[in-house]
């Protein structure tokens, strides 16, 4: 009785005793032992392999965005690590998983397909190309501990040039560059550097800056991204977008080309044409960055979205890399994209079909100078209808659109016949005159930008 509590007198009412009776009646044979010591065995060879890959998940994340050559210390500011604790959990459980149901103990690691791996990499090698646009003055009125705010995105074009839209730069007074890196640690830390305009084109919506090096080795920052052609790309084509979504630098959303061949309405009316659609994710602060294809290779800028909201929609639209080639080196040659202008402003579709114009392009704006001007073209004007060009060089013309196709296949110095209807000098009449004007095109360019 020494042996049990004291008041146990049967196996029934004493759990020691009844698990000292369940004992001797459980005699297992010897296979039955080893088999459960093997299962011990592979269940404690499991926990360490899940230690094992919860390690290297770490190492992961800590390798996480690119890495820079970091920049003076004037210049630089830490910032805290945003990964949220739910998606690093997750990518925890992910490698772990990847590792006890891949390949096996020590082989490697199959979380990822190969066409995520690919990815992925991609990623890792693009995502330091692109950057953030900041105004000086609202860097210099942040915290020493704090990242500027970002206003969009760019992405490095060559070894002293940034590529962005020109909408990202139109409000800024002064423009600085913001790269984001991340030191031999780990830590992530902003490089922010000065920039000047080189050239603006509103009509493209395209920008091109000049970084300021500072006396500074720039190899490490500026790594220009790779450019294809955008002639062939096809509806149904993966394509990746990246930039700093909401101030969230170096997203990257992935969609499919959606559409081709469309057309946004640019400044003044003039549409921007071969525009790319894609449902990857778009949203404000990713205009400006690159819209890349499967081999991390640009072929569109990140320009705006169709939504009613304001947030993203399903449809992203892209200014295909062919014409930002094209007016990106203007830029650099000119300071200005050398295009064919006439130096008017059209009147809006609503406004000519309120007032009645069902055919032809009516002037609603002559610029001083222009040659619409010296050419005696007439705008709106004391509730008298403006000029309604119906004819071009012998083609007929139907709306706005038609008079930006024929002067997209002029240049600037050649004379060009327009045939008019300009409204009667007879208040009373409701009668037109027809006349025929011979206008010398000009150049647009970033100080006087007509058409």
């Amino acid at each position: 009785s020494s042996l049990f509590e004291p008041n146990c007198i049967t196996a029934r009412s004493c759990p020691r005793l009844r698990l000292a009776a369940m004992g001797r009646r459980m005699r297992l044979p010897r296979k039955s032992l080893l088999a459960a010591l093997t299962a011990l065995f592979l269940a404690a060879t499991a926990a360490v392999v899940a230690a094992v890959a919860a390690a290297r998940c770490f190492s992961a994340l800590g390798q996480l965005g690119p890495r820079g050559s970091g920049s003076s210390a004037g210049d630089e500011v830490t910032r805290e690590d945003r990964t949220f604790p739910s998606a690093r959990r997750t990518t925890l459980l992910s490698s772990a998983a990847g590792l006890l149901l891949g390949s096996g103990v020590g082989g490697e690691a199959q979380a990822l397909t190969r066409e995520e791996r690919h990815v992925a990499s991609m990623f890792l090698q693009t995502a330091p190309s692109v950057l953030g646009l900041a105004d000086a003055s609202a860097v210099s009125k942040r915290l020493s501990n704090q990242a500027p705010p970002l206003s969009g995105s760019g992405f490095v074009w060559d070894s002293t040039h940034v590529v962005t839209n020109y909408h990202v730069l139109e409000e800024m007074k002064n423009p600085q560059v913001v790269f984001a890196t991340r030191d031999s640690s780990g830590e992530e830390r902003h490089s922010t550097l000065g920039a000047t305009v080189v050239g603006a084109d509103p009509l493209s919506d395209i920008a091109v800056l000049e970084v300021d090096a500072e006396g500074r080795d720039l190899r490490d920052l500026m790594r220009p991204l790779r450019r294809s052609t955008s002639s062939q790309v096809r509806p149904g084509q993966d394509v990746f977008a990246l930039g700093n979504p909401l101030g969230l630098e170096h997203s990257m959303s992935k969609g499919v080309i959606s559409g081709v061949s469309r057309t946004m309405q640019g400044v003044l009316g003039r549409p921007i044409r071969d525009i790319i659609q894609t449902d990857a994710s778009i949203n404000p602060g990713n205009s400006g960055g690159p819209l890349l294809n499967s081999d991390g290779a640009v072929i569109g800028v990140n320009s705006a979205i169709l939504s009613t909201s304001g947030m993203f929609g399903g449809v992203g639209l892209a200014i295909p890399i062919d014409t930002v080639e094209h007016n990106v080196a203007s830029m650099i040659s000119n300071g200005y994209v050398s295009r064919s202008s006439l130096g008017v402003v059209f009147a809006p579709a609503y406004l000519s079909e309120v007032l009645g114009i069902k055919d032809g392009a009516m002037v609603m704006k002559v610029f001083s100078g222009s040659p619409a001007q010296k050419a005696g073209i007439q705008a709106m004007r004391s509730g008298r209808l403006g000029d309604v060009i119906i004819g071009m060089g012998g083609n007929p013309v139907a709306s706005t659109e038609d008079v930006f196709k024929i002067l997209d296949k002029r240049s600037p110095g050649e004379d060009l016949t327009m045939q008019l209807r300009r409204a009667s000098r007879k208040v009373d009449s409701d009668e037109f005159d027809y006349i025929d004007v011979k206008v010398r095109l000009a150049s647009s360019n970033s100080k006087l930008v007509a058409i």
